[in-house]
């Protein structure tokens, strides 16, 4: 056999198991879960255009370098096109999460003094988790009262 069916031959074996072997390491790390909230989603949108970029740039810079062969014209078109769609999906992204993040402290709660790390009067945390200390125990913890 020759060494581009060879090659042939073990790029079609690998991929199935190369995208399995992503799959596993995404499901393992969360990314397949829902989110657990908007700023989960939030930030899940914004990796993915970073990885985007990081496929399609060099992609869209090596032809444009090489002034595309007339075939590939067609895919030079379609990687920059994708390049702006998740730049633009990535940045969209971004300033949503960071609104989201900085305009949380911006409501009634604010003037009682519970910001974005603040909680609420059960001592929870912004997304409902308990903090382990009880009303009395903060009490406890800041000493005996004037």
């Amino acid at each position: 056999m020759s060494r581009p069916a060879v090659l042939l031959l073990t790029a079609v074996f690998a991929s199935p198991a190369l995208a399995y072997l992503i799959y596993r390491a995404a499901k393992e790390l969360g990314f397949l879960d829902p989110p657990v909230d908007r700023q989960h989603e939030l930030r899940r949108q914004i990796l993915a255009a970073l990885y985007a970029s990081l496929i399609f740039l060099p992609v869209f810079l090596f032809g444009w370098e090489r002034r595309w062969p007339r075939v590939w014209i067609a895919f030079g078109v379609l990687s920059g096109l994708a390049l702006v769609f998740f730049a633009v999906s990535g940045l969209a992204s971004a300033k949503a999460l960071w609104r989201l993040r900085h305009d949380e402290g911006q409501g009634p709660e604010a003037e009682h003094g519970r910001g974005v790390r603040g909680g609420n009067e059960e001592g929870l945390g912004v997304r409902g988790e308990g903090r382990g200390l009880e009303k009395k125990e903060i009490g406890d913890l800041a000493g005996p009262g004037p």
